[in-house]
């Protein structure tokens, strides 16, 4: 008996230490198994289960943390673990990034998805037939429905399809540039803040005489000075009159704004370094007390105020309405309706993960995280807004959230980096629409653009300088017939009937 227990002991003893040895076996083997995959560069499991997904993203100035990098980051794995999508990121270079693009097209491996914000390249993929047609991958995409503006895909859609993801820009919010003016020197001279030409003339003399400054300064190759023009109804280079399309810059009332503005700089009013100035000169001008009013963006005010402010904290600068001209019409342009194009190659083997990748991205959860972080971490909110905090500032994620970026978040970091203070001034001021915006790339204007552009710098600025008499205004509007105008004009009309239909 005590024999026959023994037998059994070792028997039952042995079995259970051969299964020991078969699982720490198998075990071994699993560890060897999932070591070799490494090596040779399979990845785990779970990344085999995933569509790998490749992102093409312009240059951006955006640093990351230590250790990190755009494929190395919280954002970036938050998206790999929540969207089912194995991303990587490609940052192309600032100079030239097209032709990297074009490159990945050409070589037959393109990326799945590319941010571009400009209409000339997108429309140059687009006549190219480099795209995808996205409609039947839009059909059930309610994230995206809910975020672009109906009338914002027609500037995507060629021959009845859609060829992009048109991403919105708040028009207002962006804003061109509006008059910047030291406020305090109108007050100190004892007048009211301009509203007509008139009176904008009569400040700038009396800066001029009483103040020995320049009285208006701006970058301004072109002749194009913001603000003064939208006085004179070209603030656009296109704008609908009398039931069609027509070119601002060689309508008879271009003539009278040339005209204007040739008498302020033959008054010594209009800074008479405008055609070679840069941004940076004007800048300087203002800080410095040279100059006393400019064409200015929301996005530059800020520093020129804080620079000023550090030399002259009693100084003021602010925004003020554009001048009103001799018919009552003002203003400063818009921006058009789209921010940045996203489009997908044609020859992508996932298109519909593309689209699906972009549904997700703007799913409202999704987006929060990405564009704000965690609450109580990198926001809070207080009276029902977001407030960001100096955490929010570790974080380097521009190059994710600006994929789908809102106009409430664009507004948020707006408010909170400083700007909205100048954002709201300007805002106002601009009411003039660039309706060619709403039009799909057409290829008479995206190949006509640069050298008409050449022609209005041409003769403008000498125009306004004198080095050109006004009456070789109508050999300019023949020049630019001559290069091409016409045939842009006849292409938007035809657009502008359907559109305006």
């Amino acid at each position: 008996m005590l024999k026959a227990q023994a037998v059994q002991f070792q028997k039952t003893y042995f079995d259970e230490e051969v299964d020991t040895v078969r699982r720490m076996d198998l075990r071994l083997l699993a560890i060897v198994i999932v070591a070799v995959m490494f090596a040779a560069g399979v990845g785990t499991v779970f990344a085999a289960d995933k569509v790998q997904l490749t992102v093409a993203y312009t240059y951006n100035v955006e640093s990351f943390l230590p250790g990190e990098d755009e494929n190395n980051n919280e954002i970036i794995n938050y998206l790999r673990e929540n969207s089912g999508f194995d991303i990587k990121w490609i940052i192309l270079p600032p100079d030239q990034p097209w032709e990297k693009v074009n490159l990945m097209l050409a070589s037959g491996d393109p990326p799945d998805l590319i941010y571009c914000p400009d209409k000339n390249q997108f429309g140059n993929w687009l006549h190219q037939g480099a795209l995808a047609r996205l409609d039947e991958y839009l059909a059930d995409t309610p994230n995206l429905d809910r975020l672009v503006p109906e009338d914002t895909w027609g500037a995507v859609t060629w021959d009845g399809g859609r060829y992009a993801v048109p991403i919105p820009q708040n028009q207002r919010i962006a804003g061109t540039d509006g008059i910047f003016v030291r406020t305090d020197w109108i007050e100190e001279l004892g007048m009211d803040r301009p509203e007509t030409l008139d009176e904008y003339d009569q400040l700038m003399q009396r800066l001029k005489k009483e103040k020995g400054v320049i009285p208006l300064t701006a970058a301004a190759p072109s002749g194009l000075i913001e603000g003064f023009r939208g006085a004179f109804g070209i603030g656009t280079a296109y704008k609908a009159k009398d039931d069609k399309i027509v070119c601002s810059y060689i309508e008879p009332e271009a003539k009278e704004y040339l005209a204007y503005m040739n008498k302020l700089y033959k008054e010594g009013l209009l800074d008479v370094e405008f055609p070679v100035n840069k941004g940076g000169n004007v800048q300087e001008k203002m800080v410095s007390e040279q100059a006393a009013m400019a064409p200015v963006g929301w996005w530059d005010a800020l520093p020129i105020d804080r620079n000023f402010k550090k030399l002259n904290p009693e100084g003021k600068l602010e925004y003020i309405k554009p001048p009103v001209g001799p018919r009552g019409e003002w203003g400063v342009a818009n921006h058009g309706p789209v921010r940045t194009f996203l489009v997908i190659p044609a020859e992508s083997r996932r298109i519909k993960e593309a689209v699906e990748f972009l549904e997700f991205m703007a799913d409202p959860e999704v987006y929060n995280y990405v564009s704000f972080g965690e609450e109580g971490v990198h926001y809070y909110v207080q009276n029902g807004e977001k407030i960001l905090t100096e955490e929010y500032e570790n974080r380097r994620w521009q190059i994710y959230y600006t994929l789908v970026d809102t106009q409430e978040g664009f507004a948020i970091r707006l408010r909170d980096k400083g700007f909205k203070l100048y954002s709201d001034q300007v805002v106002p001021y601009c009411v003039l629409e660039h309706i060619d915006a709403y039009a799909p790339p057409l290829p008479e204007l995206m190949d006509r653009t640069a050298e008409l552009n050449e022609v209005i710098e041409e003769y403008y600025a000498r125009f306004i300088t004198g080095d050109l008499s006004l009456d070789r205004f109508d050999d300019f509007v023949r020049q630019w017939r001559r290069r091409g105008g016409d045939k842009v004009l006849e292409e938007l009309n035809e657009w502008y009937e359907e559109f305006a239909g």
